[in-house]
Parts: structure tokens; sequence; C-alpha cells
């Protein structure tokens, strides 16, 4: 099948060299000129474990291209998705420029021909926005005979960044949303696993993103409140969470419920603050979701105070991103720690991996000059925080060094065997 792909972040990239992996041949449309020079040299715009490989073989193959110009990449698409931006406004609501945008582009360069697409919306965006708003401006540049050219679907991503490819080949469900049923092309372009494919209303597909990161955000925000209500009373962290998750019926998973560092990344605080905007327009309250990121924002506070109580003026953090096995720091809590301690005066240095340098001078430039690129001078301190796995043994042959492993001891779980429950967040 011929597919294009409109936004190459995170979700657009992962779909392209997924589907591509699975025979189809995708080209990736992108306005930023230094994304598709990327993806066609080869070189992977995001770090995610496997992006790079696969990326490299759909080129190989000629499965995958990217360009600028949306009319080339529609000439001979059967779907097309669009896996565009929706970043938060500063009063919380999803800003949908950038959906809109893209399909007016859409519009315009299959109107006047007899070219019939299925359009996929993969952006997670509030419910009734494909009907009530993308719908009706489709209609009107393209005429009340719309349906003739164009069937529109609702797909929600349910991807982790650090382990997006697996979640993609092995998704819990595929939610396929449509009102009209026309969406054969939609299905079977998705239905490559064992997957269980859930078909549904538009609205309600749009929808069900926001109630699986409500949920994980309100998890996060649980686990890190009991468990230092517990710290505080002498209690075996480590044992009184193994029993709470014991009970794998009503519990339901292990998953973000381990102690840790606060939430952040692209999805749960905007996702977040797009649950508040909701409710305030459909008035209805939502206290124990609107105290989720009242509690996170404590938690953040709590993480700053407790690395300034050690009363180091030099510091080292080891990790930047938001969790392990990305490159993100959009949100990141480290991100904030780190501003934090450079307000309070702390001669601060940060290695991570995976950061790219030059997407971090763009986004980020005030924070660059505390990135170090070399490892050892990272244990010239006076008090290493670690935020990431893949030091570990490394610290281990250190002596005479203050160490705080945010990871396991910020929130009393103490268990060397558990270095990875950031990994969950």
């Amino acid at each position: 099948m011929n597919v294009t792909i409109f936004g190459l972040g995170y979700v657009g990239l992962v779909n392209m060299v997924c589907l591509a992996k699975l025979g189809h041949h995708i080209t990736g449309v992108d306005i930023k000129k230094f994304k598709v020079d990327a993806i066609n040299a080869g070189e992977a715009p995001i770090y995610e474990p496997e992006i790079t490989d696969l990326l490299n073989k759909g080129l190989e193959t000629g499965n995958i291209r990217a360009t600028n110009n949306p009319v080339e990449a529609l000439k001979n698409c059967d779907v097309v998705l669009v896996c565009v931006g929706t970043p938060s406004k500063p009063d919380g609501e999803v800003n949908l420029g950038y959906t809109i945008n893209t399909t007016l582009d859409i519009c315009k360069a299959i109107k006047g021909t007899n070219k019939k697409i299925n359009l996929v919306y993969r952006s997670t965006i509030p419910p009734n926005t494909v009907e009530k708003l993308l719908v009706p401006e489709i209609k009107n540049h393209l005429g009340a005979n719309y349906t003739t050219q164009i069937s529109v679907s609702f797909l929600p991503e349910f991807l982790r960044e650090g382990t997006a490819v697996s979640d993609f080949f092995n998704g819990a469900r595929t939610v396929i949303g449509n009102n009209d049923g026309e969406n054969d092309k939609a299905i079977e372009l998705f239905s490559f696993s064992g997957s269980n494919v859930v078909e549904t209303n538009l609205v309600t597909a749009e929808f069900v993103k926001y109630v699986d990161n409500g949920f994980h955000a309100l998890k996060v925000a649980f686990a890190n409140e009991i468990y230092s209500l517990g710290a505080s009373f002498g209690i075996d962290t480590p044992k009184a969470n193994e029993i709470f998750l014991m009970d794998n019926v009503l519990n339901i998973s292990k998953y973000y419920l381990k102690p840790g560092l606060p939430f952040g990344g692209s999805c749960l605080p905007k996702d977040l603050r797009a649950i508040y905007s909701l409710s305030d327009k459909q008035e209805i309250e939502v206290p124990l979701l609107r105290a989720v990121t009242e509690s996170n924002n404590y938690q953040q506070e709590k993480l700053t105070k407790k690395v300034l109580s050690f009363k180091k003026n030099k510091v080292s953090l080891f990790g930047l991103s938001f969790k392990n096995d990305t490159d993100d720091v959009r949100e990141s809590p480290l991100m904030k720690l780190s501003t934090d301690l450079i307000e309070q005066g702390i001669e601060l240095k940060i290695y991570d991996p995976h950061i790219n340098i030059n997407q971090l001078r763009q986004d980020f430039p005030t924070i660059v000059k505390y990135i170090i690129s070399d490892l050892d001078n990272l244990f010239e301190t006076e008090l290493l925080l670690i935020a990431k796995k893949g030091i570990e043994e490394r610290v281990l042959r250190i002596e005479h060094l203050e160490i705080l492993n945010l990871m396991t001891d910020f929130q009393g779980f103490k268990n060397n065997s558990d270095l990875e429950i950031n990994q969950l967040y």
C-alpha cells in the first residue's frame, strides 16, 4: 500500500519505519527541511531504539522517502496519516493549528482531481475535533461531495517513547474511529498483529487516549504520594509495593505504580491540561484529575528541596530527558530540576548520552552550556545525581563521592534491583 505521513516527529517517524518494515511504500512530509534531509540521509532526527536501523532498511528497499512537497507526496497514495504535533496553548487548550493547516494542505493538493484517499488522523486531539472542526473544513474546501474524495478515520496511537517500535507491533488493541463505516483501508493497514481491532465512532476514538493518559498520570502521582507517606512512618516501601502489586485483578497493572521521579514528557502533562480545558468547556468538575498536576508539581518541588538539602555547591546530573531510552526533554522533571539548581547558584554539570545537542541548542539554548561531553568530567563534583540507567557499574568503582540515585532513593524506594523503575514513565 502507498502511504503518505504528514508530520515526522515521534509518532510520524515510528509509523513510517514500522509500516515500511511491513512492506508498505511510505512518503513522509514535514515542513522542517532539516528533518526531511536527515531522514533521506538515514539519520533519525530523534533518538528511539531500533528507529535508525529500520529507517536505513526502509531507505535501502526504497520503501521510505521524505519530502517538503505535499502535492508530490499525495500523487499516488492510498492512505494519508496525519501525525503532526498538538501542543498546549498557555491556557491548556490543545493547539490544533498544525492539524488544521495540514488538512487544508491536503485539500488544496487534491482539489480539482479525481483523487480518492483514506485520511487517517493519529495526532492526539480533543473529542469532536474531526467531526465538528476538520470535516467542515474539508467540506468547505472540496464542496458538498467531499466524501467522494476523502474518507475520514481517527486511530489513536498508544506508543511509549523508549519502547515505541515494540508498542507499534505488539499493541494490546487497535482502535479505529469512523462514522460512515468506510475505513477498510485503515483496517487493512493496521490489522497486522494479533491485537484486537476495535471499531467505534470518531468521538469515542478521539477520547480513549485521554482516558489512558489521565489514568497513567494518576497512577504516577498516587504511587509517589502514598509511598512518601509510608516512608515517613519507616515502612518497608519495596515490600509494601510488592504486596500491593500482587493483586493483578483489581490493581490491573504494575506499570507506573512504583514511586520515582515526577512524570513529564510530551503526553501526560499536555493531555492533563487538555482534560482540564475540556472539563471547563463542558462545566464538568474533575477535582481529582486537577489534583494530579498539583501533586506532580509538589513532587517536583520536593525533588529540588531534596537535592538542595545536601548543601553542595558542585552537582553533576546523569540524565536530562524525561525517561530512559529517549532524547525527549519536553517537560522533563530533570530540566526543571536543572533550572532550579542553576537559579540557586549551583555549579551544575549535565551528561546524557542520548541528547541531541543541536536540537537542545535550538529548543533550550539556556541549558546547553551546562552539558558536558566527557563522562569522566561528570565525577569531578561534590554530589552526583543519577536519573538514568547506564552508569551503575561505573559508580560502584568511585569512592568518596556522595551519590543520590533519583530512580531509587528519592521516594524511599531503596532497592538496587529496581534500578529501572523510571523506565516505566
